[in-house]
């Protein structure tokens, strides 16, 4: 896939899982070849975006920081960024977590490890006034050029973005970074401001969930059947609307129907004796094949993100095994990758800092998501075969981590405790 292909579907998966752009003004309701402008601009104004992608994408990174990685560092200036790591008071889980959701839409992120321009002369007023390394989100369908090493880093990017001048007009800029220097121009080619730094490295870091630049991730085809089911429903919808409602069929000579005005709140005589007027509905089938097709791609999106909750009911044993190896495989992979994003964050902070790396980032190297209540069934079939309380506990707790996937590690190991306790007193 080409870079601007990637472009495109980047932005398109975010548009998709904020439900903005053409998810919320009906852009993306495509048109019926003999359906008249007006009846489809009142169709794309009532249209209705489910976002399930939002959702799926969520779920997944929930899975993800189940279990919040350890960093560890000497250095108190980095220190002070594990609790607030872009100027805005958010620790390096909070804004990890919220990247890594755009980052696993898109198969891809730039994060910006930025520095003031200006250092207070004392270690104390760095730290009181926390002029530190920060870092700066940035969505890789905003690089307008870019060149990359031989190890695949930027050798130097060019970034479009908008500022807001002192009369809070929008002005279009570009930001240029490569190894030794920083700068911003207008879009009239004029630099407003510049900077030069000896870390030896861009700033400017790439995220790829494949290890490759450019490319789109496994979660990005959401994005397209998004827009598919967005259309299906408001075609059923359509159909509901106008061939789904009931009309009366009266039997009568043609000059006795004059004057007659019918609706759901009028009602019709007949003489006593005649044949009555009947309703006719339409066939059920259009609305059904509709529904069916809705349904399908729901499952087809449930599968892509891993998501076995929405059909435990229809698959078990070694199907559902296989799923659950899926995600756990998926999310390993995806932990790996942002160990080594986090691990790179550092080693440039460290540069503008000029202090060695001591920072340690160390993320869950498996993870074990399981179908809780084929487990607990599991576990009280095992009491009829086994008396091993070692097994028992190990798959009590195994069973409890993830029932209770956000529970603190003090509460955690409490709980731990009283089953220790639960198995000596039997």
């Amino acid at each position: 896939m080409t870079f601007e292909q990637c472009k495109k579907e980047w932005s398109f998966a975010d548009e998709a899982i904020n439900g903005d752009g053409g998810f919320l003004n009906g852009g993306y309701i495509d048109k019926y070849p003999r359906e008249s402008d007006t009846k489809y601009k009142k169709r794309q104004e009532i249209a209705y975006y489910t976002n399930f992608f939002a959702s799926k994408v969520d779920r997944y990174i929930g899975y993800l920081f189940k279990q919040s990685p350890t960093r560890t560092t000497k250095n108190d200036m980095i220190k002070r960024v594990f609790d607030d790591c872009n100027n805005k008071g958010d620790s390096m889980d909070v804004f990890i977590s919220s990247f890594a959701k755009r980052a696993k839409a898109r198969g891809s992120g730039l994060i910006l490890v930025d520095m003031p321009k200006t250092l207070p002369s004392t270690l104390k007023e760095q730290l009181d006034n926390r002029a530190l390394p920060y870092l700066v989100e940035i969505p890789p369908q905003s690089i307008e050029e870019y060149k990359l090493d031989k190890f695949g880093r930027f050798e130097y990017v060019i970034i479009n973005d908008t500022i807001v001048d002192e009369k809070n007009d929008k002005i279009n800029i570009t930001r240029y970074y490569d190894t030794k220097s920083w700068m911003v121009k207008d879009e009239n080619d004029r630099v407003l401001d510049s900077g030069e730094y000896s870390i030896g490295v861009c700033p400017v870091l790439i995220f790829s969930e494949s290890g490759e630049f450019p490319s789109t991730g496994e979660f990005t085809q959401i994005a397209s059947l998004s827009k598919r089911h967005y259309n299906l429903k408001s075609e059923l919808d359509e159909i509901l609307r106008g061939q789904t409602f009931s009309f009366l069929a009266i039997e009568t000579n043609q000059s006795q129907n004059e004057g007659i005005t019918l609706s759901i709140d009028n009602a019709i005589t007949h003489p006593v004796g005649t044949k009555p007027p009947v309703f006719i509905a339409p066939p059920a089938a259009p609305a059904e094949i509709y529904q069916k097709e809705i349904a399908k791609i729901e499952e087809i999106i449930d599968k892509i993100a891993y998501d076995v909750s929405t059909n435990q009911s229809k698959e078990s044993g070694i199907a559902l095994s296989i799923k659950f190896q899926g995600l756990n495989s998926s999310l390993g992979n995806f932990a790996l990758r942002l160990n080594d994003l986090e691990s790179r964050i550092f080693d440039v902070m460290c540069r503008f800092l000029g202090a060695s790396n001591d920072v340690t980032v160390s993320y869950p190297k498996t993870f074990d998501i399981i179908d809780i209540d084929k487990e607990i069934a599991t576990l009280s079939e095992m009491k009829d075969i086994i008396t091993s309380p070692t097994y028992f506990k190990l798959k009590a707790l195994q069973i409890i981590s993830n029932d209770l996937n956000t529970i603190d590690p003090d509460d955690f190991a409490k709980i731990e405790s009283e089953i220790e306790d639960s198995f000596k007193e039997t």
